[in-house]
């Protein structure tokens, strides 16, 4: 079969001008159906998008497809959707700490940051997984509620600091949850209760298999909601102060084993500021790889398996990544 025409649909061009397998026909028209089924849902849809752009670390592929729904029930006819076509979905918030394969995602990247929204009602602070930690922490205070002020200054979305259980200043935010509500890939969504153990360290009970998509907080009275901002300020100003944002990263790439921190491991080994291509670890963390400007993926993943190597090496210690990895690294 030979196609030599350009089929324009809903601004999604594919230009057909050697004869095609069948198989690869199918996969086109495969394509087009499923930005077809979602844009006609009102589910913002692009095919081939760059993610590198807007990644933290400012490097990697496309997503094959990439949606951004704006409500649960959009997002629960993308999921429906993916299921009936057979497609693979990755969940992702605002990609600020997650390394994206150069080589790209197949299948549905899912993002969540336009799922947004906030519920107060005494000291229950509810807020919709898209919506930005920072801006959460801000809204909470203004409403004269206390307790996050620590994470000041963390870039990303509160879905993505709920389900790395994310932490500074000697506070978890898992300290402050009080409930989940997640979706499973069959579009079902369920009440997720905080129990003693459900959190550990840079991890929740949220599944591979399950969507986040609101929080519940447990807050305290502010009394002083002056001083609560200013708390919440001085912790991200020295963030900037420290040069955390000077260059793209992930923030802290590996966890802390037990007892000690992986910055320190890895400048004792003598690795900070040690490079592979364009990526380098940072001068004022150890503990952070950066993009000096152009470095691929590809560098940042060579240069996280050399610590993780020379370190090994050295204590016997061997560093688990921090960050989520999307797409192929093998």
């Amino acid at each position: 079969m030979i196609a030599s025409k350009i089929i324009i649909n809903y601004g999604v061009k594919f230009k057909l001008t050697h004869s095609l397998p069948h198989g690869a026909l199918m996969m086109q028209d495969r394509g087009m159906r499923i930005v077809d089924d979602l844009r006609w849902r009102g589910v913002e849809t692009w095919t081939d998008r760059p993610l590198g752009p807007v990644s933290g670390m400012r490097t990697g592929g496309k997503a094959e497809f990439f949606c951004a729904p704006a409500s649960v029930r959009q997002l629960r006819a993308v999921l429906e959707m993916a299921r009936r076509h057979g497609v693979r979905t990755h969940v992702i918030g605002s990609l600020t700490n997650t390394l994206v394969s150069d080589e790209g995602v197949e299948g549905i990247v899912i993002s969540t940051a336009k799922i947004r929204g906030l519920l107060i009602k005494g000291d229950l602070f509810t807020a919709y997984a898209g919506e930005k930690l920072d801006t959460v922490i801000n809204k909470s205070v203004e409403h004269k509620l206390t307790g996050l002020e620590r994470l000041g200054g963390i870039p990303g979305t509160v879905g993505g600091a709920v389900v790395g259980n994310a932490g500074a200043n000697g506070l978890s935010i898992s300290e402050h949850v009080l409930y989940m509500d997640i979706m499973t890939k069959d579009a079902k969504v369920h009440r997720l209760p905080h129990y003693a153990g459900a959190f550990g360290y840079r991890s929740s009970p949220i599944g591979d298999d399950e969507l986040l998509l609101s929080v519940a907080f447990r807050l305290g009275p502010a009394l002083n909601t002056v001083q609560a901002r200013q708390e919440k300020e001085r912790y991200k100003a020295e963030r900037v102060r420290m040069g955390q944002f000077r260059n793209p990263s992930l923030g802290c790439f590996f966890k802390n084993p037990g007892g000690t921190s992986a910055g320190k491991l890895i400048d004792e080994a003598g690795l900070k500021g040690i490079s592979i291509g364009g990526a380098a670890t940072a001068d004022f963390h150890a503990g952070f790889i950066i993009n000096k400007g152009n470095a691929t993926s590809k560098d940042v993943m060579d240069l996280s398996r050399l610590i993780q190597d020379r370190v090994h090496a050295k204590t016997g210690i061997m560093l688990e990544r921090e960050v989520r990895l999307l797409g192929d690294f093998s």
